[in-house]
């Protein structure tokens, strides 16, 4: 609790705020001036750094950006609009953070122009021999936006989509999507591009379909897999759907199985706690499938049926017949009686139904009892 108190004392200091989210080491010892905290400051630090709500300036020791604090006006610099690599991420909900997170775990590459940074609070420039991403979070849409432009596009966006799919990873159940832009001769050097989930292309490849429609005049057709080479390693597609949770399974079962368990688990880590030293439980839940046993196939009647008929036979010498009428006729009730009780338990009978054939069932009993008292009379 006083490690929480101590962060949001940093957070909310007057002169962290008026500075834009910096601070030096010497800001920090004046906010944590208590003598029972002067053994704990560095450790303090350490754990503001490790949930990434600071980082400290490369070549300025001593010197932290706390990035939430950072201005909201974005940042002026040039930017080569033609040949850009595109991709998107949108969110069916956006938790907040996730743009201040991945600069602080990427603030060794933030550019600099005149010894200033090009960063602010919803964006950032990345910089990595001789190539360039800007990335910036539109969170009123739901999305943020990576462009790439340089030398090495593709290597600098697989970088920062493997450090943003590490923070995604630590939200449970985080629900979004990848856009992966479309390379047809009217979108190439486009900043208006058609384009296509990344997950609809997974299912293109999947399934051999190797062209896919552009939806913006003329409607060329493009190659899928040129698509996904473009920002990424095929690999991803397949992590991406490890990752959807609500992709449905198929699962074949063999043998004489009465019920299966199926347990589902989801990974992550709420990342405003602090890590503990083993790796959390993963959460799980149950499905429990119940499939048809012996009672529904008939093999359950005819066993009966042949041990009631040998029974018959060999008692038939020693009753009298009309006990052996009994015999005959209740059990053959009692074994439609049976039939019911497992149609109701298998849920193909209603509950009004089964009620109704079973009082009918044991309405047969008194005929028993008259078929008896008619044998008796005729000897």
């Amino acid at each position: 609790m006083y490690a929480r108190v101590l962060v949001y004392r940093v957070l909310d200091a007057p002169q962290v705020i008026n500075n834009l989210g910096k601070f030096t080491w010497q800001n920090l010892k004046e906010i944590w001036h208590e003598p029972e905290y002067a053994q704990k400051q560095r450790e303090i630090l350490q754990l503001m750094i490790n949930f990434k709500l600071c980082y400290e300036i490369p070549n300025n020791p001593k010197t932290y950006i706390a990035p939430q604090l950072l201005t909201a006006k974005q940042s002026k610099y040039q930017w080569e609009e033609t040949n850009n690599l595109i991709l998107r991420y949108t969110y069916e909900f956006m938790p907040k953070g996730i743009i201040t997170q991945l600069i602080v775990a990427m603030h060794n590459l933030i550019d600099v122009m005149d010894k200033q940074q090009i960063v602010w609070k919803s964006g950032v420039i990345l910089s990595q021999e001789e190539t360039k991403a800007e990335v910036i979070e539109y969170y009123d849409k739901r999305e943020i936006k990576i462009r790439v432009a340089g030398k090495f596009k593709r290597d600098l966006m697989t970088t920062v989509t493997y450090e943003l799919d590490k923070i995604h990873q630590s939200y449970k159940r985080l629900k979004y999507d990848k856009l992966i832009p479309c390379n047809c001769v009217t979108c190439k050097d486009s900043q208006d591009h058609h384009f296509y989930l990344s997950e609809k292309l997974r299912q293109f490849v999947a399934d051999q379909q190797h062209q896919i429609q552009c939806q913006k005049k003329p409607y060329k057709m493009v190659n899928v897999l040129s698509l996904v080479d473009d920002v990424m390693d095929r690999r991803e597609l397949e992590k991406d759907k490890i990752r959807d949770s609500m992709s449905p399974s198929s699962v074949t079962f063999a043998g004489n199985i009465e019920k299966v368990v199926i347990q589902h688990s989801t990974e992550g880590n709420n990342i405003m706690t602090e890590p503990s030293e083993k790796p959390e439980e993963p959460a799980k839940s149950e499905v429990h499938v119940t499939l048809p046993w012996a009672f529904r196939n008939g093999m359950f009647y005819l066993f009966v049926c042949v041990v009631v008929f040998t029974l018959i036979g060999t008692l038939g010498g020693f009753l009298p017949f009309h006990y052996l009428a009994l015999t005959i006729i209740g059990t053959a009730i009692f074994i439609i009686l049976i039939g019911v009780l497992q149609l109701r338990q298998d849920d193909r009978l209603s509950e009004e139904n089964f009620v109704e054939l079973t009082v009918r069932v044991i309405k047969q009993f008194p005929l028993i009892g008259n078929l008896i008292e008619s044998l008796k009379g005729n000897k």
